[in-house]
């Protein structure tokens, strides 16, 4: 019998299946017509993970993803900018370190 291969961070989402479930009425309330939204994600781990919330719920749950979607793109825009300013600054100190070498090289 062999180990499962070690990994890190969560399983990814293989595919999601999703049903909407309405509730007609219950023991106390005749008439409730209340939806909720049923979500199965199947990992790459073979597992599958199912939660159930309300309409309203789900809303609220699109758009914190939307809002970190866009702000994981500003944070990649402004990683590359500071990559940028340090290629540069690499490069500047290069040339310093050079002229400080040959104004060294040429004293003795």
């Amino acid at each position: 019998m062999s180990a499962a291969p070690l990994r890190a961070g969560a399983a990814r989402v293989t595919d999601v299946s999703w049903r909407v479930d309405v509730t007609l009425s219950t023991s106390s309330a005749h008439k409730v017509l209340r939806p909720s939204v049923v979500l199965a994600l199947r990992l790459d781990d073979g597992t599958t993970e199912t939660f159930e919330c309300a309409l309203e719920r789900l809303h609220a749950l699109r758009e914190a993803v939307a809002t970190l979607l866009n702000e994981m793109d500003w944070v990649g825009r402004e990683v590359e900018g500071v990559r940028e300013i340090g290629a540069r600054a690499q490069a500047g100190f290069a040339k310093i370190r050079a002229k400080i070498d040959d104004g060294a090289a040429s004293t003795h």
